[in-house]
């Protein structure tokens, strides 16, 4: 009965899974924290997100990876953390804890998206706060804010970002193909689903 009522009401189960109080113990970048959780430091992954790279190997700091990991690092370090685990899986390959931290009751992932920081990248198999995060997304992106503000900056159709200005050029050109495109093809089936009610219902 729970169930049902929770879908009614356009609620979630995911809401009930518990947040689990930590402690900051540093910042790797923007979406990777180190936190001690029950007495023992944990690397923590923000799901659903991206932020660009600052150390990476073998790649150059991207732009806004310094700010990013600076943001995040402000918000955290002097706040009540907690985390909490997506239900579809708690560890990447990497044996590193995927997560939404928390700062109070303010979701860290959702305000990087927010603020332009980072992007939502990186979508597996966790995915209970993806809506919230895309329409975050959605706004950032409206205002060009940080990683917006670099015409093809982010690789919209794929994962990470453009270091190169011709990698970016070369996104903003195929972002509007793929967009004209996919428009074309929703239009041919809609055009046909129309059709084919009208000829049912004659």
């Amino acid at each position: 009965m729970n169930f049902i009522l929770s879908l009614l009401l356009g609620t979630s189960l995911l809401n009930q899974q518990p947040h689990i109080p930590v402690q900051y113990v540093h910042s790797v970048d923007g979406d990777t924290v180190v936190v001690k959780k029950n007495h023992r430091n944990v690397t923590v992954r923000l799901l659903l997100v991206d932020t660009p790279e600052s150390k990476k190997p073998n790649t150059p700091v991207q732009p806004y990876a310094i700010e990013a990991s600076k943001f995040t690092e402000s918000l955290v370090k002097t706040c009540d953390l907690s985390i909490q685990y997506d239900t579809k899986g708690k560890t990447d390959k990497y044996g590193r804890d995927l997560v939404y931290l928390y700062c109070g009751n303010e979701m860290v992932n959702k305000t990087l998206v927010e603020k332009g920081y980072a992007r939502v990248g990186y979508v597996y198999q966790q995915k209970d706060h993806l809506r919230t995060l895309e329409n975050a997304q959605s706004i950032a992106r409206a205002k060009g804010l940080k990683i917006w503000s670099i015409k093809g900056y982010v690789n919209e159709d794929g994962e990470g970002f453009n270091d190169s200005e011709a990698d970016r050029n070369s996104e903003g050109s195929f972002s509007e193909f793929l967009r004209k495109l996919l428009h074309n093809i929703l239009d041919d089936i809609i055009d046909g689903v129309i059709k084919a009610l009208k000829d049912l219902f004659k």
